[in-house]
């Protein structure tokens, strides 16, 4: 009885939560090595010096299948706080846990702005798109925006992850 360890919900969870987080991984890195390379190059029937790569709808379906799976898996660890009482107000909370969402929402809000900023810059500027010219300002604007807060908050996410894991003590 001595040699048996008794292994906790929490830790159960975690190792849960780390085997999902490595079979998503490599699923997306599977994905995306077959977009790139199967048929990435082929050309795009209308205009030739575009591609048009076979894959893509397969890339979008994941990633709409991941921005589902992100919001149920949040909305699911809310329900549970609540429901377990384990939630803790901000007030209650100390050191940077009080101020994630903050920083979260923060950085969020700052990376719309900059790419707005940019968007407005460029709004003379003209996309070309399937081999046609489009100069719709508000578009230029709000892709320059999108673009900019998606490039911000992944490396955002990527620094924080590897902050968490280098300063991990378990």
């Amino acid at each position: 009885m001595d040699n048996i360890q008794v292994i906790s919900a929490q830790d159960k969870v975690e190792k849960i939560s780390k085997i999902t987080l490595w079979v998503l991984i490599g699923i997306s890195l599977v994905i995306l090595a077959l977009f790139l390379l199967i048929g990435y190059d082929t050309p795009y029937e209308e205009n030739p010096t575009f591609n048009a790569p076979e894959l893509t709808d397969a890339l979008i379906c994941w990633t709409y299948f991941l921005i589902a799976a992100t919001a149920v898996a949040t909305v699911g660890a809310v329900i549970y706080g609540f429901v377990n009482g384990s939630g803790k107000s901000l007030h209650e909370e100390k050191g940077l846990a009080s101020k994630a969402g903050i920083i979260a929402w923060g950085t969020f809000v700052v990376s719309l702005v900059i790419g707005i900023i940019v968007g407005i810059a460029s709004k003379d500027e003209v996309l070309l798109i399937n081999g046609k010219d489009w100069n719709n300002a508000t578009d230029i604007i709000l892709t320059d925006a999108s673009m900019i807060s998606i490039l911000v908050l992944t490396i955002v996410t990527v620094a924080a992850t590897v902050f968490s894991m280098a300063t991990n003590k378990k």
